[in-house]
């Protein structure tokens, strides 16, 4: 008797990793969102120019080593 639940118990607890294995392999993709993307590429694009005047101008960059 108790050998039959402790195997019930351990199909049903393998059932339960294998969905949630199958669930977790499933990739889904986010909606596109081109207003932030645009707005992301300008902020990175302002910021790589910021450092580059840095740069230029002969003063120390903080960030780097």
């Amino acid at each position: 008797m108790l050998e039959r639940i402790v195997a019930q118990v351990a199909v049903a607890l393998l059932a339960w990793i294998d969905k949630r294995i199958e669930r977790s392999s499933v990739a889904m993709d986010a909606d596109v969102d081109r207003d932030r993307l645009e707005r992301a590429g300008r902020r990175i694009a302002e910021w790589m120019r910021q450092q580059d005047d840095l740069r230029s101008r002969g003063q120390s960059d903080a960030g780097r080593p």
